[in-house]
């Protein structure tokens, strides 16, 4: 897994991790959650299911994968933090 996303990339997985679903109108995507809507680029997906952070369910809908969840958790964890001495 590619783990180094563009800031386009985080802002998506940012909405998928806020409950969020991706639903697809015509040829465009959209993060819907309620009422708000935000557009998404086809071709943001599909980096971001290539790098590994989403995957299909069996419904045929976007997720976040496991991997990237656990990756996620470990990045926040206080212990995983390395101290940089200068």
């Amino acid at each position: 897994m590619k783990l180094k996303l563009t800031p386009t990339q985080n802002l998506c997985v940012g909405f998928l991790e806020s409950g969020f679903k991706v639903m697809q109108v015509d040829d465009q995507y959209f993060f819907v959650k309620g009422d708000r809507r935000q557009k998404v680029l086809p071709k943001t997906l599909e980096a971001l299911v290539n790098r590994g952070a989403v995957q299909y369910d069996e419904n045929g809908d976007y997720e976040l994968s496991d991997a990237f969840i656990e990756h996620r958790k470990q990045m926040r964890s206080p212990v995983h933090m390395n101290h940089t001495r200068h």
